[in-house]
């Protein structure tokens, strides 16, 4: 069934994506996938020569490359005109987001092709199954008045965040898969180049056009690939005729190998990239303008950007009209067209910033990796040419500083100046400027091509690449935290010692010039183990090309961080046999009983009286991963008594949150979450009580397993509150932490099942746009994998986080009442007013919500029953570390209402990171399954966001 979460945004943010998924799509059987991931329903049917070869993309399948996804259906896409101010946003990004989204050519919908792209495209041989549902929906159900608006179908608007006119937003094209194998070309009302002679009958032209790959065994959605066209009416497979008859449809044109064919390379592309124009009547789809829109520009195809001026708050920006295939001018009406599931990045260009780039621009301006590309519009060509031109000279003057007339000779000299389209009623001309004719921008695109590889020789751990990346001689060097290497020969000594270094990835480059032969180079790393590092190079051009002349180096932070850790060995303990766990390094929760060492439970006063009171023997917890073979690195960091959600109590606190600088790491299991995100150690011991463990793994990145309540024992486990404290566990990776659980728990099933999945709107309210447009496309995902998506709405689960905070403040009250009331001023303010709440509870009101606990429990594992929610894990990403009390306290309510089901009904859950572009803060989902569902819980996460599997903080 489709779930009613997804049919509509919620009303407190227009970021939630109104996924509109086909009934027949979760009932779909797709186990078998083409090599692109792309998946037929219910069988491998790559297609034939008549009607193309290649995968289907429709909604929901596929390969889906962005955490936002729109799908095209009634409520994500708007047919014959473009946004405009006022038009509400289907989702809600920050600058540097990628969106992937389902685009949808408008060829077989038309009035004059028969309305029904089922019929249409059916005449030409292609089986229903193999017509794109999403097509049919709109042709039948989106409103369009063939009269007075255009053709094209392009997206609902996307607002990006901190937008403001003035403004300049770039739209990259990351990548462009094709959804169908085969397109359509059309000439038609008199249209196009010739209009007095084409179309030469009374009937509009529609020829179809199957896509062939270059390559028959490679079926990917992007794989090379051609289309092609007959060299006469009635050639074989051709039909007899290439017009299209009154029904709206005609015969196959199909046959990519006959003979008797002109076949071309495809080259995909949008036509339509834009920002909402400031006016409240939304434009007409054809003409393009500043805004955008149908510019037409073929060399817009992946690692392309467009750059337009912004006129609305948000900037609102679309796309559509998708290309397999043009020439410039696109001289029939239409290149060859059809549908694309494309991502884009949208990059946010401030007014000052843009100024200094580009100067003011006149129109859209692209950029690719060989050519800046100003674009001129006019109604006529004439027009056009002299907008390009002025805009060519004006982008050089600002961007290379070179005078009018000098700009004038050299673009007469050295430009071609190319025809867009002569068919949008603005006509279109585009420049293309050589990049390496400038060469500050030569330079730069060596240097960057320069850096690229000396990564990739790390990577591969190539010395002799790497000593070529060095310049010769004694006057080379290269710095770190362990002294400086002179001279490039003891570079090469210490690398061929070194074994190669930790892998990494680039997230940053920040290039200064010194001259054009100099420039400082400053990288921003993350390696694969985690945490971040930092590395400053001086390159140098000289005859071999860019080389490096000094470089420095600093690595993540060291282990030794009292926020991190209250006491380190190396190991402390070491494992105490070998099995599953083999070198790896734990992080104890200082409320874990570790033999020689004292509890100190995040608090400075409670260590020292429990001087004389050394721990004998270790929590069997701890004990079980010793004996499979890991060695404990130390004891970490804990909010005091572990009554704290944030990682902002205790003498250090709080620690940096590696994965996002600035903001809270999350408590109360913050030691050893930081140690794990900051690759310092792989796993965290922990406890989980009201989200301890899950609340700091989604504020770093992490997985973050809270068991089973009692299926880990809690002996030799310092208290909160029993009736909900649970020990679990933070890693990198799932793999790391399903060995963990195996470990642990030997005795729990492994198998996984294909539960139902539960979605509890009441719960949604308020949550962050980004994280609930994650949610809403893990949604999406599992209901494309077939398993049932089902709402519910549980009676009484507005109790739960009541119930819950006054048996919580009871039992921590009994467990440590007496000694905080024996120390005052011993515990941070906000630990200590919990602890004064709790004193001072009503006895009858405590009686009470124990027991109420028992029967709610009892009511909620009866409603949820075997099957599984999905949830944020927090409302959204880590607060800032200077956040005031009061918003410190508004995160933490309503945190709790999201963590504290699993915490009353003891059943388990799993937190699991959400893949984001790098920079952005990380965001993360929840799991909460039937008790003894862990192995269920890993399986099903890490089939929604594959990229998160990777061991990556």
């Amino acid at each position: 069934m489709t779930s009613p979460a997804l049919a509509a945004a919620s009303p407190e943010s227009a970021a939630a994506l109104p996924v509109s998924l086909p009934e027949t799509l979760g009932a779909a059987t797709l186990g078998e996938s083409l090599p692109n991931g792309s998946q037929e329903f219910g069988r491998l049917d790559p297609g034939t020569s008549e009607i193309g070869i290649g995968p289907i993309l429709q909604r929901g399948t596929g390969p889906i490359r962005a955490v936002h996804y729109v799908p095209a259906g009634v409520d994500t896409v708007l047919w014959g005109r473009l946004p405009a101010a006022g038009d509400a946003p289907i989702l809600s990004v920050d600058s540097g987001t990628e969106v992937t989204i389902d685009t949808v050519s408008h060829e077989g919908l038309l009035d004059d092709q028969g309305g029904d792209p089922a019929a249409f495209f059916g005449a030409h041989g292609v089986p229903r199954n193999r017509i794109l549902d999403d097509a049919v929906e709109i042709a039948g159900s989106v409103p369009r008045d063939a009269s007075i608006d255009g053709p094209h179908v392009v997206s609902r608007p996307i607002e990006v965040r901190g937008a403001r006119p003035g403004d300049v937003l770039g739209i990259t094209l990351v990548e462009a898969l094709r959804r169908v194998p085969y397109g359509v070309i059309s000439n038609r009302h008199g249209r196009g180049a010739l209009p007095d002679r084409f179309p030469e009958g009374s009937e509009n032209v529609s020829v179809f056009s199957p896509v062939m790959p270059n390559d028959p065994s490679d079926l990917a959605a992007d794989a090379p690939a051609h289309g092609s066209v007959p060299l006469r009416t009635g050639a074989p497979g051709s039909g007899d005729d290439p017009r299209t008859p009154p029904s709206g449809s005609q015969p196959g044109l199909g046959d990519g190998v006959a003979p008797g064919r002109a076949t071309f390379p495809l080259r995909p592309f949008l036509g339509i990239m834009g920002v909402a124009v400031a006016e409240t009547e939304r434009p007409h789809s054809v003409p393009p303008g500043m805004h955008g829109g149908n510019i037409d520009v073929s060399l817009l195809v992946p690692g392309t950007t467009i750059y337009l001026p912004v006129q609305v708050a948000g900037a609102l920006a679309y796309v559509g009209d998708p290309h397999f295939a043009q020439g410039d001018g696109e001289v029939s009406l239409t290149a060859l067209e059809a549908s694309l599931r494309v991502t884009v990045r949208f990059d946010l260009v401030s007014a000052s910033e843009a100024a200094a780039r580009w100067g003011t621009l006149s129109a859209p301006l692209i950029e690719t990796p060989e050519f800046l590309v100003p674009c001129g519009l006019g109604d006529t060509l004439d027009e056009a040419m002299r907008a390009c031109v002025g805009a060519s000279v004006a982008l050089l003057g600002t961007r290379f500083d070179m005078e009018s007339h000098l700009a004038y000779a050299y673009l007469s000299a050295a430009t071609d100046f190319r025809i867009s389209q002569v068919v949008d009623r603005v006509v279109g001309v585009h420049a293309t400027i050589r990049r390496s004719d400038f060469e500050g921008d030569q330079n730069l695109g060596a240097l960057i091509a320069a850096s690229e590889s000396y990564e990739s020789a790390l990577a591969a751990d190539d010395t002799a690449a790497l000593d070529a990346a060095f310049i010769e001689g004694p006057g080379t060097l290269r710095a770190d935290a362990h002294g400086i290497l002179r001279g490039s020969e003891a570079i090469s000594r210490f690398r061929g010692r070194r074994g190669g270094t930790a892998r990494r990835e680039v997230v940053g480059r920040d290039v200064r010039w010194i001259d054009p032969h100099n420039a400082l180079m400053v990288i921003e790393t993350r390696t694969l183990s985690g945490g971040r590092g930092l590395n400053t190079q001086h390159w140098t051009l000289g005859p071999g090309g860019w080389r490096i002349a000094l470089a420095q180096v600093a690595a993540p932070a060291a282990a030794i961080d009292p926020a991190v850790w209250r006491i380190v060995g190396t190991p402390l303990v070491p494992a105490s046999a070998a099995g599953l766990l083999a070198g790896e390094r734990i992080a104890v929760k200082d409320l874990f009983a570790v033999a020689g060492q004292r509890i100190g439970a995040g608090v400075p006063a409670y260590l020292a009286e429990s001087e004389n009171e050394i721990e004998p023997a270790h929590a069997p917890a701890l004990a079980a991963l010793l004996e499979a073979g890991a060695e404990v690195t130390g004891i970490a960091q804990t909010d005091e008594f572990a009554y704290g959600l944030t990682g902002t109590s205790g003498p250090h606190a709080p620690a940096a949150n590696p994965a996002a600088p600035g903001h809270l790491p999350g408590g109360s299991t913050s030691g050893p979450a930081v140690a794990v995100a900051s690759g310092q150690v792989g796993i965290g011991l922990g406890t989980d009580t009201a989200g301890s463990i899950r609340v700091p793994a989604a504020y770093q990145g992490l997985w973050g397993l809270r068991t089973t309540h009692g299926l880990v024992s809690r002996a030799g486990v310092l208290p909160l509150a029993p009736s909900f404290d649970t020990v679990g566990w933070l890693t990198r990776s799932p793999e790391l932490l399903r060995r963990v659980l195996r470990a642990s728990v030997p005795q729990l099933s492994v198998e996984a099942s294909e539960p139902e999945i539960l979605c509890l709107p009441d719960l949604l309210p308020g949550i962050d746009p980004d994280v609930l447009s994650a949610y809403h496309a893990a949604l999406a995902r599992l209901e494309a994998q077939g398993l049932t998506i089902t709402e519910l709405a549980p009676a009484h689960l507005a109790e739960v986080p009541e119930v819950f905070r006054v048996v919580q403040a009871g039992e921590a009250h009994a467990a440590h009442g007496e000694w905080v009331a024996a120390h005052p001023g011993a515990l941070d303010p906000a630990v200590a007013e919990r602890f004064r709440a709790a004193a001072n509870l009503d006895p009858a009101v405590l009686a009470a919500a124990i027991t109420r606990l028992p029967e709610l429990r009892a009511h909620l594992n009866a409603a949820l029953g075997e099957r599984v929610v999905l949830l944020p894990t927090t409302p959204g990403p880590a607060p800032r570390v200077d956040a005031d009390p009061a918003e410190l306290d508004r995160v933490r309510a309503h945190t709790l209402r999201l963590t504290t089901l699993a915490s009353l009904t003891g059943r388990p859950a799993l937190a699991f990171p959400v893949p984001r572009a790098p920079g952005a803060l990380p965001i993360g989902l929840s799991l909460i399954g039937p008790p003894g569902s862990e192995h269920t819980l890993l399986a099903l996460a890490e089939t929604l966001f594959p990229s998160t599997v990777r061991e990556i903080s």
